[in-house]
């Protein structure tokens, strides 16, 4: 039996740090302890702020208040049930799709039951973002062959700003990242964007062709979760280039002119979903990527310092202090971006 502690959101607005016990793992079942968790600003600040539309969805029961909330954590295993695949053993150090908690138990078959083990030099405040990096890494293997292209990235928040440092990775060139913002604009830049772009500062798709010298992108990735934000990234790519939704855009788009915008430019706009991406039906992936390969990928790029993360993480904090991060995350940008939660 072991003790842990939970963030949960009550209620929109308000959070709770719970504590349960967890009873000993059933054979199909792996015990996990968290060192460090990270905050998804995007799907947590959604339940926090009661918008997200699951919430009001009656066949989503699981997306209900109380919400325990996160899905990228790092630690180490506690125990493992005699049936759980993979060879895991006691102090096995793990990266896991975990809620924020001290200690989560795993049961084979589950959605959240997945578990990779960690590269040598690895530490756990890098690997504990795995899980989010995942849904920027999407956009890049939607794309296929990705070296030398041009890529910019619409909004810099923590999923744009793994789409931005993926593309880097791949050998995108020139990358481009587009944000108000200036502490996300100052951390792609840390992180080896060719160009950053303010879109107060002028006409957007000026400033994206006056960088590249052309009619616009070869790939624009929207992760700006903003529905109004797709027409924007359609006008930024050249003609019969590929538009990536790697946000969640919660809402309606309008004003798509699906004739001149996209027909007659002949432009791919794409989702990029980063658990609906990796599902065995989607055959059309090139490289034949599934969820293993991908968190894999992440995980020794992290390790080898190949995806850098460098002015990614603003902040860490306790438990108690999850309901400061996200008001921070929601009112305070220029000071709040990448967050993790220590739990040790």
């Amino acid at each position: 039996m072991v003790r842990a502690r939970q963030v949960v959101i009550v209620s929109a607005g308000h959070v709770e740090v719970r504590e349960v016990e967890l009873p000993d793992p059933e054979p199909n079942q792996i015990l996990v302890a968290a060192e460090y968790s990270a905050i998804s600003a995007g799907t947590e600040l959604a339940v926090y702020t009661g918008t997200h539309q699951w919430l009001k969805d009656p066949a989503m029961k699981e997306w209900k208040f109380p919400f325990r909330s996160g899905y990228s954590a790092a630690g180490r295993v506690l125990k493992v049930g005699r049936d759980f695949p993979g060879g895991f053993r006691e102090g096995d150090r793990v990266s896991f799709p975990g809620n924020h908690a001290s200690a989560e138990l795993l049961t084979l078959g589950q959605e959240r039951c997945r578990v990779w083990r960690l590269p040598e030099g690895l530490s756990s405040e890098l690997a504990a973002c795995a899980c989010i990096a995942r849904y920027g890494l999407g956009a890049a293997i939607r794309v296929g062959i990705t070296l030398a292209r041009s890529v910019a990235v619409l909004g810099l928040g923590i999923i744009g700003q793994f789409a931005l440092r993926c593309f880097l990775a791949a050998g995108a060139a020139p990358v481009i990242g587009i944000d108000t913002v200036q502490r996300r604009r100052e951390a792609a830049q840390a992180a080896g964007a060719d160009h950053v772009i303010d879109p107060n500062a002028g006409d957007l798709r000026q400033q994206v062709q006056a960088v590249l010298g052309t009619r616009g992108a070869e790939i624009v990735v929207d992760a700006t979760g903003v529905p109004a934000a797709v027409p924007t990234a359609m006008s930024l790519a050249c003609d019969g280039g590929q538009v990536v939704i790697v946000g969640s855009p919660r809402g309606v788009a309008s004003n798509v002119n699906f004739y001149d915008d996209l027909h007659r430019r002949y432009l791919e706009v794409t989702g990029a979903h980063g658990n609906m991406l990796f599902e065995p039906a989607h055959t059309r992936i090139p490289g034949h990527w599934d969820i293993d390969k991908a968190q894999n990928w992440l995980l020794h790029h992290l390790a080898c310092r190949r995806l850098n993360l460098e002015g990614l993480i603003t902040h860490v904090v306790t438990p108690e202090e999850v309901g400061q991060a996200y008001e921070g995350l929601l009112h305070d940008k220029e000071h709040y971006l990448g967050v993790l939660v220590k739990w040790v």
